[in-house]
């Protein structure tokens, strides 16, 4: 039976499964990664399959994804029934991991799953558990000159409630992550069909994030998350030839030129290592982008002269930095603070 390098597959298998373990430290995650080689006798594709049918819930989401290294039918035929499990997570891995595979049995629930429970509803106020956990720190820093102790001065309901969010957001972040993994592979897929998919996603991306964080809308610490979806699907719809998927979306003129941008980046099949804005930023201060193909294609297809099309992408950064600012209104002052960095 074939074998893997473990670099190469299990600590990938492992980030794909947990997403939050590289914020793990590295002795834990050894320890995780043993644990799974000596329950399972290795990293062999047949002791993939036998976690995936006998393990726990966490071995099997690993299993899951690991096996998506082995395209042979065999392997393939052991995921399909996973499409329907009462576990969500692993409803998701196994459609992205056959869909990874193109196989057409896959294709309509990525498409579902995209939009599936997309609104942020967090199980208790995050300024209100936030306010009270500081205020808590703060009074153990008073008492005993040190934060460690801050569960002594809050309520245990309160300290459930930050167990219970933390808990939710960590599954929020696995799925929108996964959200973004779902249209990598419809983008690359080359399905037409896919479009709707994927404009119905980036459409209540642009709702929710308009809405309050009580109605179901993104709360600050997501948003930088949150804009790296909606360029992921401006760049799938821009592979797939949408030129005309976001003309309805009632988008302000800046973040529409903004989400062409990424949509002509896709439509080229740029070989952008990240779609992430400063190394795009990167490329086009060092003049290794190729700006010409894009502003013949921002002529061509949105009718821009070329003076205006060079422009676009010469106000990349701009559009890009104003959307985050943008971002920062009508947050309080400590989300202000953490998606800028200045809490640590």
């Amino acid at each position: 039976m074939p074998r893997i390098r473990r670099t190469d597959l299990i600590e990938q298998a492992f980030f794909e499964a947990r997403i939050e373990h590289d914020q793990m430290p590295d002795e834990e995650m050894k320890e995780r990664m043993n644990a799974f080689e000596q329950q399972w006798g290795g990293f062999e594709i047949d002791a993939f399959r036998h976690a995936l049918q006998e393990g726990d819930e966490a071995d099997r989401l690993v299993a899951l994804f690991a096996l998506n290294r082995f395209a042979d039918e065999e392997t393939k035929e052991l995921l399909v029934p996973f499409l329907h499990s009462p576990i969500r997570k692993e409803r998701w891995a196994s459609a992205m991991v056959l869909g990874d595979q193109r196989d057409e049995r896959a294709f309509a629930m990525l498409g579902a799953l995209l939009t599936e429970h997309m609104e942020y509803v967090p199980p208790a106020s995050e300024q209100e558990v936030r306010e009270r956990v500081w205020r808590a720190i703060e009074q153990a820093r008073e008492h005993y000159g040190t934060p460690s102790a801050w569960q002594q001065f809050l309520e245990p309901d309160m300290v459930q409630k930050k167990n219970e969010l933390e808990a939710y957001q960590a599954e929020y972040t696995w799925h929108l992550i996964h959200r973004i993994t779902m249209t990598n592979i419809l983008g690359a897929w080359g399905n037409p069909q896919a479009i709707p998919f994927l404009r119905q996603a980036f459409q209540q991306c642009w709702q929710l994030e308009q809405m309050p964080p009580t109605q179901g809308g993104v709360s600050g610490g997501l948003l930088s998350t949150w804009y790296w979806l909606e360029d992921e699907l401006a760049y799938a719809l821009g592979q797939l030839e949408a030129w005309d998927a976001l003309d309805e979306l009632r988008l302000p003129p800046q973040r529409l030129k903004l989400a062409r941008l990424y949509l002509v980046f896709g439509s080229l099949h740029l070989t952008i290592t990240t779609l992430a804005s400063w190394h795009i930023i990167r490329l086009l201060r060092a003049g290794t982008l190729d700006s010409e193909r894009v502003v013949s294609v921002l002529q061509q297809r949105f009718g821009l002269d070329v003076y205006l099309a060079r422009a676009s992408l010469q106000h990349f950064e701009q559009w890009y930095n104003k959307r985050k600012i943008t971002g920062l209104v009508g947050e309080n002052v400590q989300d202000v603070r953490e998606i800028l960095g200045l809490n640590s």
